[in-house]
């Protein structure tokens, strides 16, 4: 969103009056003194003309600067973009968390957690001023939060930081279950990096809360300082409450979805996912042709259903596991593996032709021979693998064409080599 100046909910009147009536009182004692002394002093006519005129000016500034601080504070004591007055602001606020309501019931079950993100910083926005926002969410052991998306100012650096759970201004309102503010930056600095934070001022985090459980934190930062009123607290309490169920709602259905595309045993991507991204990719093959080739690769673990068979099933999974965690070692970032079904694993290989597929599928059988699998503390078996790949616009266009020429490539290699590569101890032999 556009970064904005200030959060400005709540009168800075409790910091501003002191220092008017600090002025004024000093003012008030000062300015009899100089006159008397003016008045009785034996300087020339002119002199004392020109000194009392010169106090004069004096107190015109301050009542000046006074009169403007005191409609600051009391004729303008919450702007609300644009809203101001105690009383007009109590009838404003409510009309706009009811936007956020009204958002959580159009978009509250059909929207990721980034595009929820946006939208809430958006009506936020619209309630108070603020340079940059960031949503704070827990890692799978619940002791650091991290960042999981920021906008506005400083939003790239930012981004993906991590903090203690019960560090930082995050980690008070997580501790306290309730709005943390820090005026002066100086809880922040303590957790966040210097550049992250510069530029800003003050900050106020807002713990989100289902069900009695804490599930993240959405804080605010703004390059200016921020009041700690009961005005402002009350405010952003209630801002808090209305966003909760919008984050809450946003990443139940991101998790829905990531199960749905999830195999449950390895944790890869299934079979779904796979034809998924699949004919995404090939989307783009077709478009760009010899400019972006594009090669499937299937795969089997030679001898599985005898070792599901001789050592159980749960050795069988473990197996499984294994398999999937050290093939994706080797394979590039932009490369995507997922588990078919039974033993079988597929790969997708973008900008790879048939040379480049094959270095890849060398350097997963080397890793394979390198490290073997531990049946238990003192046994160890190595994993063979069945490769059998195909590549657009040589072995097919569409994606059944290149998964039936991957299978049958894979099936051409097993034929052509004897059975019973896996050795294991006699021990565990049926």
């Amino acid at each position: 969103m556009p970064k904005q100046n200030k959060i400005d909910i709540g009168s800075n009147g409790g910091n501003v009056n002191s220092r008017l009536y600090l002025v004024l009182g000093a003012m008030g004692l000062v300015a009899p003194v100089l006159t008397f002394v003016l008045a009785v002093s034996s300087i020339g006519y002119n002199y004392k003309i020109a000194g009392l005129a010169a106090v004069a000016l004096v107190y015109l500034v301050i009542c000046v600067w006074s009169y403007y601080l005191s409609r600051r504070v009391d004729g303008e004591p919450l702007t609300v973009n644009g809203t101001a007055g105690t009383g007009e602001l109590r009838g404003e606020i409510p009309d706009k968390l009811l936007a956020l309501q009204e958002a959580n019931q159009f978009f509250g079950s059909s929207l990721k957690p980034a595009d929820m993100f946006r939208l809430v910083s958006s009506r936020v926005g619209d309630i108070c001023q603020f340079s940059a926002s960031a949503l704070f969410v827990f890692d799978e052991s619940k002791t650091k939060l991290r960042i999981a998306h920021a906008d506005g100012m400083n939003a790239g650096l930012l981004q993906d930081l991590e903090v203690e759970a019960d560090a930082g201004l995050a980690g008070m309102a997580v501790v306290s279950r309730e709005v943390e503010t820090d005026v002066d930056m100086m809880i922040e600095r303590f957790s966040l990096p210097d550049e992250a934070l510069e530029g800003f001022r003050s900050a106020v985090a807002m713990p989100l809360i289902h069900e009695g459980e804490i599930f993240g934190v959405y804080q605010l930062y703004s390059d200016s300082e921020l009041d700690a009123g009961a005005d402002s607290a009350s405010i952003f309490e209630a801002i808090g409450e209305h966003v909760s169920p919008l984050f809450r709602s946003s990443m139940a259905f991101e998790q829905s979805v990531s199960t749905a595309l999830t195999d449950a045993l390895t944790g890869l991507p299934n079979e779904r996912a796979f034809f998924m991204v699949l004919e995404n990719q090939l989307a783009e093959s077709m478009r760009y042709r010899d400019e972006r080739p594009l090669t499937i690769v299937a795969i089997d673990i030679k001898g599985f259903a005898e070792v599901n068979s001789s050592l159980g099933h749960q050795t069988g999974d473990r197996i499984l596991e294994f398999a999937g965690s050290k093939i994706k070692e080797h394979l590039r970032k932009m490369d995507f593996l997922a588990r078919s079904i039974n033993d079988e694993f597929v790969m997708i290989l973008p900008t790879a032709a048939e040379k480049t597929a094959l270095e890849i599928i060398e350097r997963i059988k080397a890793g394979f021979a390198y490290e073997p699998f531990a049946i238990t503390d003192e046994e160890n078996v190595k994993i063979w693998l069945n490769f059998g790949w195909a590549t657009f616009w040589k072995d097919g266009e569409t994606a059944q064409q290149l998964i039936r020429n991957a299978q049958l490539r894979k099936q051409q290699e097993k034929s052509e080599e004897p059975a019973g590569v896996l050795w294991f101890p006699k021990e565990y032999v049926n």
